[in-house]
């Protein structure tokens, strides 16, 4: 059972690449895809908080029901916290260096990685996908009002290409995984 859940949480991840590219061929709004989009990134994000709370009972960790629930709260809640102050801090970095659209674009870079750095790679042990798209909420809401209107453009134009090759990139690398893989096999 317990391999079955985490396969679950596997495939429940969502991809809405197919779905947006269909709104936009249909002149559906830009709210509607970005929607779609945050709603995918949320479920990836709990997909993956699933999954390693999974993991650990699949690889023989002893199960007790405490220590799983107290994982799953401070993966989740954890990485949503640490989003939200990123997103304060972000904001107030902005307000500082209003009008300069190079550092505008390269603190949003900056606080971005940051904050997935420190949910990944320090003893938090948080989600960083949780982490990043509360970061992105929180400046939705309220912390893009702190970036100039000058600047705007340009971190749109940034984060849009960052994106694109993101996508790019995993849908290549996906491939000749998936590729070496059949070949190697026949």
């Amino acid at each position: 059972w317990e391999a079955s859940l985490m396969y679950g949480s596997i495939i429940s991840a969502t991809d809405p690449v197919a779905v947006v590219a269909l709104l936009k061929e249909l002149g559906a709004s830009k709210r509607l895809a970005t929607m779609i989009e945050g709603e995918s990134l949320m479920n990836d994000g709990t997909a993956m908080v699933v999954f390693l709370v999974l993991l650990d009972i699949v690889q023989g960790a002893p199960f007790k029901i405490e220590e799983v629930l107290l994982k799953f709260v401070r993966l989740s809640c954890g990485g949503v916290l640490l989003g939200f102050i990123g997103g304060f801090i972000l904001s107030q970095i902005l307000r500082k260096i209003h009008n300069n659209g190079t550092l505008e674009v390269n603190a949003t870079v900056f606080v971005s990685y940051l904050i997935f750095f420190l949910a990944e790679g320090t003893t938090l042990h948080v989600s960083g996908i949780l982490s990043i798209v509360t970061l992105g909420l929180y400046m939705t809401n309220s912390g893009k009002n702190q970036i100039s209107r000058e600047s705007e453009h340009a971190v749109h134009h940034v984060w849009g290409f960052v994106g694109f090759v993101a996508e790019t990139v995993i849908f290549i690398v996906t491939g000749v995984i998936l590729g070496t893989r059949f070949l190697g096999n026949n």
